[in-house]
């Protein structure tokens, strides 16, 4: 028992200078190090923007700065001068699904303590519910930018915005776009990964020549003759016009409406291969397709398959289709352009004007619309020439794998214009509302009243040369509209007919007082920057 009593005391005399020493040890040297940000942990930036983050501290790391080093990293690489407290950086790269972070290592503990946070840095030429406005300055071409800032979407109202007159110019050193503008156009390719961003190229039809710019910086990558088989056109005097830019088959026509096409080795690459020389047929005939106009729409290679073609020779609509690996070799190399049946199983051909035959009718403007079935198809714009009285033809379209099938066709008069329409346009996803410019005013046509005439949306103080709706598939509530003597506005479309005065320009912000030295010639074309979205 004695024994026992005497390694108890003797334990309890241990633990008891453990107890009276604890402040022989230095625990306040290893303090954990908590960094914070005074902003959110996610930032949106423009390519050219300056970065600055502050970090805040829990303790203060300046009373002993020899202690501490700093280290910032974007995606786990660092740069020169990324050593500071504080992190300032000029941006000068586009940056998707970005991080960055902050390491701070207390040398003395030799822990490693970080924070990060997300980033992304869009192009100066990337931002959301913008447009490409297309001009001609004394007959020279100018390609001018237009895009929101800061808008209130409780208000409905565009805060900031800014308008960039001459990007390319801008972009390639001051040199010339070309001559005679013809049109724009937008085109995508497949992405690499499933995370990855595209930005659409940009191509630029005109006189002098079609050129290819990229989407980011509207930087020349092409003159568009390079695309072709030999860096030659298939014949003297051609000048290349719209088409489709499909993942496998691209299609372009010439002013004869004739069409060229390629088939691409690759899709995740802008302009790989070569377009043929040989114009192409239809299924089944010998004679070289003419008077053909590629329609300009959504093309979505995981819901459709293919694109549409109207044959004004011989009045009918046709469909491109998407080619790949998967084609017969007699096929590779040209696009496959079939017919379409005069109408669905279960429309009364009497109804409708046939698809295989609109002779006694006049094309005036031919979109797609949609992005996916039930609400995906062809709006066709006709003029019956025997009364000039305007039609609205809508086709819709289901099936995929380049196999279209008529679903429906609903054939409607379009009545109480003044005049025969210049310019239509209508958004892309569910439109409620086609829009027609007559001379110097807009109007609408409402698809839940067809049977209504038309209404007066707005007018203007010139002709009306161009317009272009909002295509984003999830909104489309934005109308840019260009008139012949180079002013360029916003409209308001969305619940048009619920709409005031007051509430139908966005831009420019004071009305209709349009600031002269915005002024940019006479437009052309307007085009809505799609951005990140299949082939356009």
């Amino acid at each position: 028992m004695k024994n026992i009593y005497c390694i108890l005391l003797f334990t309890a005399f241990i633990l008891n200078a453990c107890y009276d020493d604890k402040g022989n040890y230095n625990y306040k040297d290893i303090n954990e190090i908590e960094i914070s940000f005074e902003d959110d942990a996610f930032y949106t930036k423009t390519f050219g923007e300056v970065l600055e983050l502050k970090p805040t501290f829990n303790i203060d790391l300046s009373q002993n700065p020899d202690r501490y080093t700093y280290l910032w990293k974007l995606n786990d690489e660092t740069r020169e001068g990324w050593d500071q407290p504080t992190f300032k950086w000029k941006i000068d790269e586009v940056v998707q699904h970005g991080n960055i972070s902050l390491e701070v290592t207390d040398k003395q503990t030799g822990v490693v303590y970080m924070e990060r946070v997300t980033l992304e840095v869009v192009g100066v030429y990337e931002n959301r519910c913008s447009w490409m406005i297309l001009s001609d300055v004394g007959g020279k071409s100018q390609l001018s930018y237009f895009n929101t800032l800061e808008y209130d979407e409780n208000a409905d109202t565009i805060i900031a915005s800014r308008l960039i007159l001459d990007v390319y110019g801008i972009a390639n050193n001051g040199a010339e776009l070309g001559s005679g503008p013809i049109a724009l156009q937008e085109h995508f390719r497949e992405k690499i990964e499933w995370s990855e961003n595209i930005v659409g190229n940009i191509c630029v039809f005109q006189e002098s020549g079609a050129v290819d710019l990229s989407g980011v910086s509207f930087e020349k990558e092409i003159d568009m003759v390079e695309a072709f088989d030999g860096g030659v056109y298939p014949k003297e005097g051609i000048v290349l016009h719209p088409g489709t830019f499909m993942d496998w088959v691209d299609v372009v026509t010439d002013q004869e409406g004739q069409l060229y096409s390629r088939l691409k080795v690759t899709s995740t690459v802008y302009n790989s291969d070569y377009f043929l020389h040989t114009p192409l047929c239809c299924e089944g005939e010998s004679e070289p397709l003419r008077n053909c106009t590629v329609i300009h729409g959504y093309y979505r290679s995981n819901r459709t398959g293919y694109n549409f073609i109207y044959d004004g020779e011989n009045k009918r609509l046709l469909y491109v289709t998407n080619g790949g690996t998967n084609w017969d070799s007699e096929l590779l190399g040209a696009g496959r352009i079939s017919k379409l049946p005069a109408c669905g199983e279960n429309d009364d051909i009497n109804a409708i004007i046939p698809l295989d035959n609109m002779k006694g009718y006049e094309l005036l403007k031919a979109t797609m619309f949609g992005f996916g079935y039930p609400n995906y198809g062809v709006a066709l714009l006709l003029k019956e020439e025997a009364t000039d009285k305007i039609f609205l033809e809508r086709v819709k379209f289901k099936g995929s794998g380049g196999n279209p099938t008529i679903v429906e066709i609903c054939k409607d008069e379009v009545m109480g214009l003044p005049g025969i329409p210049t310019v239509s346009t209508m958004p892309l996803s569910g439109p409620e509302y086609m829009f027609f410019a007559v001379g110097k005013d807009v109007y609408y046509m409402d698809f839940n009243n067809t049977q209504n005439p038309v209404v007066l949306y707005k007018s203007f103080n010139a002709n009306i040369v161009a317009m272009n709706a909002e295509s984003a598939t999830y909104y489309g509530a934005h109308m840019a509209v260009g008139l012949e003597n180079g002013e360029f506005y916003v409209l308001f479309i969305y619940g048009a007919k619920n709409l005031s005065e007051e509430e139908k320009v966005l831009y420019p912000k004071n009305g209709m007082a349009y600031p002269e030295e915005e002024r940019m010639g006479r437009i052309v074309d307007i085009q809505y920057k799609q951005l990140d979205h299949w082939n356009y």
